[in-house]
């Protein structure tokens, strides 16, 4: 795990600090479209991104961020599955995209700004969120089984964050 600075403030404009505490997980890169720059990520083998949402119109100066992972399903998940979660779940949205592939995310208010120690905190839930959802919808669809949920919250993160993970 790389070593990060749990110290000042996150915004919405701060790519290179959401980088920076984001790489504490796992290996990450900076990558940049039409739409603006976002960072691309990998935690215990799941591909994530980062995308910086309500930007001026320049894609700067964003105000939030989502964390977003996708499997290509091959119809292996359900609208039932993806509905049950969101019923058992308050942090993540699950649904099938457009293409039928079963998609999560997790949306991030920087608006005003937040402590990195809060920041990190949020990575640190998404871990969980992705965790969950692999071991919950995402593995039993590609075994042929259906999510059954029962009413919950994602459990905490492992750890607690701590000035220099």
């Amino acid at each position: 795990m790389a070593q990060v600075n749990l110290g000042g403030m996150i915004s919405g404009t701060d790519v290179d600090r959401i980088q920076e505490l984001a790489s504490a997980y796992g290996p990450v890169e900076r990558r940049s479209d039409e739409d603006g720059v976002w960072v691309r990520g990998e935690m215990d083998g799941t591909i994530y991104t980062i995308s910086f949402l309500n930007c001026d119109d320049n894609n700067q100066n964003c105000s939030s961020v989502q964390f977003r992972a996708w499997w290509e399903s091959n119809g292996s998940h359900t609208v039932a599955a993806m509905n049950q979660w969101n019923r058992d779940r308050r942090f993540s949205a699950a649904y099938l995209d457009s293409r039928g592939n079963a998609t999560i995310e997790f949306d991030v208010n920087l608006a005003g700004s937040v402590t990195a120690v809060n920041f990190d905190d949020t990575i640190q839930w998404w871990e969980a969120v992705l965790e969950q959802f692999k071991e919950m919808v995402i593995d039993p669809g590609f075994n042929g089984e259906e999510y059954t949920g029962t009413p919950s919250t994602p459990s905490a993160p492992a750890t607690p964050a701590l000035p220099g993970k």
